[in-house]
């Protein structure tokens, strides 16, 4: 299976504690990492653990973290194409706090939100499947049009709403949003799906972490349970959870079977603390 990842990579500060700090004091932390993060970049690491092979487009540039983003993605052995290629470009960082006692996680990120290289790369189209995060919108709306008419599955991971967010979900069959995506003018989760089917996108999810899982397909609602699991660290799942998907429904295109497949890889990555330690463990889920 072949898959398109377009969107965010970051460079991940992750610290773990037993408690989430007060203001104004200071925490010691017993453990510490350091990786590449990001939506998309999550998602296509998954892909390619599940037997895929990804295809990563986002915007890296030339900048003093150029080694260890290199290596990470070697590491993975995922193929990509940097859109800022050759230009100085600050990355997008994000430091999380993971609480231990809870397994939640809160993450303060930094956009330079620097202009892309307006030449864009040519993008092969034998892909199975392609997924959008949200992020460097307006080449992912050109980019979904073009998959979109060569009848290639477009995938949308809605963390939160952006700004033309609107313009690419005309070019989205599935939307895999989270309980906070919010679009303009809805102020009730459960009018999301219905606004997503509305702007054109074919199957509409909402994953709202531990609870089920809201479906609509037009007429048909529905609610899938997650598996209930000793929650050691959230961070990434709804990456995961993605890549999972991707995975399972370009091999399938069992909509719903893929969902649920996908919602068990997430729910054993919480397992384990960091986004990838689960690969190691992972065995028949």
């Amino acid at each position: 299976m072949k898959g398109l990842f377009w969107g965010l990579l970051t460079i991940d500060l992750h610290f773990f504690t037993d408690h989430y700090p007060e203001e104004n004091t200071k925490t010691k932390v017993k453990k510490f990492n350091s990786y590449i993060g990001g939506p998309a970049t999550n998602a296509a690491i998954t892909f390619k653990h599940m037997g895929g092979t990804p295809n990563l487009t986002t915007a890296i540039g030339i900048n003093s973290f150029n080694m260890m983003i290199k290596e990470e993605i070697e590491k993975y052995k995922i193929p990509y194409i940097d859109i800022n290629a050759n230009m100085p470009s600050d990355p997008v960082f994000a430091s999380i706090i993971t609480n231990e006692s809870s397994g939640e996680r809160t993450v303060f990120s930094y956009n330079p939100n620097q202009p892309l290289n307006n030449k864009m790369p040519e993008i092969s189209m034998d892909y199975d499947i392609a997924l959008f995060d949200g992020f460097y919108v307006e080449s992912a709306i050109r980019q979904a049009a073009i998959c979109r008419a060569n009848g290639i599955p477009t995938i949308f991971d809605g963390g939160s709403w952006k700004n033309k967010t609107d313009e690419l979900l005309k070019y989205i069959d599935i939307a895999i949003c989270s309980e906070d995506f919010m679009p303009p003018g809805i102020t009730h989760q459960e009018d999301i799906t219905a606004y997503l089917l509305k702007k054109g996108v074919k199957k509409a999810v909402i994953t709202r972490g531990a609870k089920p899982i809201i479906i609509n397909e037009g007429p048909v609602n529905l609610l899938v349970e997650v598996p209930k699991i000793n929650v050691v660290d959230t961070l990434g799942a709804g990456d995961i959870f993605h890549g999972a998907f991707c995975y399972y429904y370009a091999s399938s295109h069992d909509f719903l079977q893929s969902l649920e497949k996908a919602g068990k890889i997430a729910s054993f990555s919480c397992q384990f603390h960091g986004p990838r330690a689960w690969m190691e463990a992972k065995k028949d889920i």
